[in-house]
């Protein structure tokens, strides 16, 4: 049996390979044998191989390639994300958002989650301020002009310092109506 790459406990991976500006290989590879496979990998690869063809050169950032992958992710899986990129922030080891806009590859295993995680709510964030349109918009002027004229023009933020402060702001806010939401917590008080 030939795992998929990535490793054994990887569900599935996408391959997207491009030549001359024009992308010539894509392909999907998905573990069958894993329990919910088709929930767990399909949505989540195939929305990297739509990326690819909806981006010039399949030149997607990598955060907003694996957060918007993640939002296609279960319900459930997302959930997962979510808790990592709580722990990270509680931990300090969130990404500040020029390292997670700049970053080329994939980060190193230790952030990883984080990295996903984070990934998503800023992706979240953004397309829920104005609309799945106008963040694919961000993106094209983000790769053409830079991030901080793109969040300027687009969503009239200021730069990725203000987008931090936005984004963090709202996170908080999500965390401190989730924490009031558990069990065993009384009204008023």
């Amino acid at each position: 049996m030939r795992a998929v790459p990535g490793g054994m406990q990887t569900v599935g991976s996408s391959l997207i390979e491009s030549e001359h500006g024009r992308i010539v290989t894509r392909r999907i590879d998905v573990r069958g044998d894993q329990p919910g496979w088709l929930n767990a990998a399909v949505a989540h690869e195939l929305t990297h191989v739509i990326l690819a063809d909806v981006f010039a050169n399949g030149e997607v950032p990598r955060w907003a390639d694996e957060g918007m992958a993640v939002l296609a992710d279960t319900p459930e899986k997302q959930h997962l994300h979510l808790r990592d990129l709580r722990n990270a922030r509680q931990q300090g080891s969130h990404w500040r958002m020029v390292e997670l806009f700049t970053l080329a590859g994939y980060p190193d295993e230790r952030r990883q989650a984080a990295f996903y995680g984070q990934s998503a709510s800023v992706v979240k964030f953004l397309v829920e301020r104005e609309s799945p349109e106008r963040f694919r918009q961000f993106v094209q002027a983000s790769l053409k002009d830079g991030y901080d004229r793109a969040l300027n023009d687009v969503y009239q933020i200021r730069g990725l310092r203000e987008l931090e402060q936005h984004w963090t702001e709202s996170v908080a806010l999500e965390e401190s109506v989730a924490q009031s939401r558990k069990p065993g917590r009384s009204e008023g008080g």
